[in-house]
C-alpha cells in the first residue's frame, strides 16, 4: 500500500464509517477497567489505543506492521499520550511483552467480516499475550450471505471482460474476474432473500483458521441471480453490535462482498439455493451454489475459488509445491553476499559501491543498486 493509499484508507476509517468508532468506544469503555493494560492489534492511527486510555487503561501496547504507525505516533504526541501508549512496529506474532494484558482489541473487519490474516493475528494475541480471563474485542463475528441481483455491477466488473477491444477478444481474462471477491454496495431490494448466517466466529475461544458453512434459502420472487452478497454482523461486547448488512449498514458504511457466478441464473419464487462458503483466515475464499426447483434435482451449480484468480505462471506454481527443491538464483546469491556484509561496520554508501562493482551485470544502473540495497536493509538490516 502506498503512502497515499494509507492516508486515504485511514481517513475513511476515521471519518466515513458511520458510527463504527462510537460502537468501539462503547465496547472499550465497557471492558477496560482503571489501571488495565490493553493491546491494540493493528493500531493504524492509534484511535482505539487513545479510546482505551480514555477508558482508564494504565498502558496501551499499540502494534502495527505498516508505516501507518507513524500517524499513530504523531496523534499520540499531539494529545500528550506518548508515555501511556507504547507503539511497536512489526508483526504481532513476533511481539513479546513483559506482561500479559487485560484486554485485546482489534478491528480486523473487511467487507465480508475478516481481513486476510486477521483471525490468526487475534487468536495468537489472545493465546500468548492476554491474561487468563481477559477480554477480547470483538467477541463474535457472524458472516451472512444472500443471493443478489446485480446486473449493472456484474456488467461493470465481470462482463467488461466479455467484449472485444480493438479487435482483441478479452474473454480469456474473464475467468479471473469471476474468481475474485469484489467490493460492492447493495441495497436491501437487490437481495433475493434476507441474508442468512453461514458461519459464526467466536473470537473469545476459536482457534481454527478455517471458517465455513452451508445454508439453503428459498427465493421470494422472480429475478436473476448474479452472485452472492456477503456481509457481517459483529458483537463487539455485550449488546454492542456493528455490521454492513444491506439496509442496516449505518454502523460501518462498509461496502459488501460480491461473490460472482460464472453466469447469471434466472430464478422464480419458491426456488431454493444451497450456498456453501469456505475461507481460510480470509486469504482464500471458496463459494459454491446449487439452484433447484421444488422436488427437482439442481439445474445449475457453481464452484468458485479465489485460488483460480491468482495470476501465476506454471513456474511460479511449481515453486509453491512441497516437493519443489529450491536453489539460489544469481539474484539470491547476490543477496546472500550482501547480507554477509551486514556486520555493523560498513556504511550503506560503501555497500552500494561494492554492489555496483561486484554485480554490475545484475544491477546495471545506480538506481537499481540503491533500490536493491534499501529493500534488503528494510527487510534484514
Amino acid at each position: 500500500m502506498s503512502q497515499l493509499d494509507l492516508l486515504q484508507f485511514h481517513a475513511f476509517c476515521l471519518t466515513r464509517t458511520g458510527t463504527r468508532l462510537d460502537q468501539y468506544a462503547q465496547a472499550i469503555a465497557a471492558a477496560v477497567r482503571e489501571g488495565d493494560t490493553v493491546l491494540d492489534l493493528g493500531t493504524g492511527t492509534g484511535i482505539l489505543a487513545v479510546l482505551a486510555y480514555r477508558a482508564g487503561a494504565r498502558r496501551v501496547y499499540a502494534i502495527e506492521s505498516s508505516d501507518a504507525i507513524r500517524l499513530g505516533e504523531l496523534l499520540a504526541a499531539s494529545t500528550g499520550l506518548t508515555d501511556r501508549i507504547h507503539f511497536i512496529q512489526g508483526s504481532s506474532s513476533q511481539v513479546v511483552l513483559d506482561e500479559h494484558v487485560d484486554v485485546v482489541v482489534g478491528d480486523i473487519h473487511d467487507t465480508f467480516g475478516l481481513q486476510p490474516g486477521g483471525l490468526a493475528a487475534l487468536t495468537d494475541a489472545r493465546q500468548r499475550l492476554l491474561r487468563p480471563g481477559g477480554v477480547v474485542i470483538p467477541h463474535v463475528i457472524e458472516l451472512r450471505i444472500a443471493p443478489v441481483a446485480a446486473a449493472d455491477f456484474y456488467a461493470r466488473e465481470i462482463d467488461v471482460w466479455a467484449q472485444c477491444v480493438h479487435g482483441i477478444d478479452l474473454r480469456p481474462i474473464r475467468p479471473f474476474a469471476v474468481s475474485h471477491v469484489h467490493a460492492g454496495r447493495f441495497d436491501e431490494g437487490d437481495l433475493l432473500c434476507r441474508p442468512e448466517p453461514i458461519a459464526v466466529i467466536d473470537l473469545r475461544q476459536s482457534a481454527a483458521a478455517h471458517v465455513g458453512g452451508t445454508t439453503t434459502v428459498t427465493v421470494g420472487g422472480d429475478g436473476v441471480v448474479h452472485g452472492l452478497c456477503g456481509c457481517f454482523v459483529t458483537t463487539l461486547a455485550g449488546d454492542i453490535r456493528m455490521g454492513n448488512v444491506p439496509g442496516d449498514s449505518r454502523t460501518t458504511n462498509f461496502a459488501q462482498a460480491f461473490l460472482p457466478f460464472e453466469r447469471p441464473v434466472p430464478v422464480s419464487a419458491g426456488d431454493s439455493i444451497e450456498m456453501t462458503l469456505d475461507t481460510r483466515d480470509g486469504h482464500v475464499v471458496r463459494w459454491r451454489a446449487a439452484f433447484s426447483r421444488a422436488g427437482e434435482q439442481p439445474h445449475a451449480r457453481f464452484d468458485h475459488s479465489t485460488l483460480h484468480g491468482l495470476l501465476l505462471s506454471r513456474a511460479a506454481l511449481r515453486r509453491q509445491a512441497f516437493e519443489y527443491r529450491p536453489a539460489l538464483t544469481a539474484r539470491g546469491r547476490m543477496e546472500r553476499a550482501l547480507l554477509e556484509r551486514f556486520d555493523g561496520s560498513t556504511t550503506a554508501s560503501e555497500l552500494q559501491r561494492w554492489l555496483q562493482e561486484r554485480f554490475r551485470d545484475l544491477l546495471p544502473t545506480d538506481q537499481e543498486a540503491e533500490s536493491f540495497l534499501k529493500a534488503t536493509i528494510a527487510r534484514c538490516g
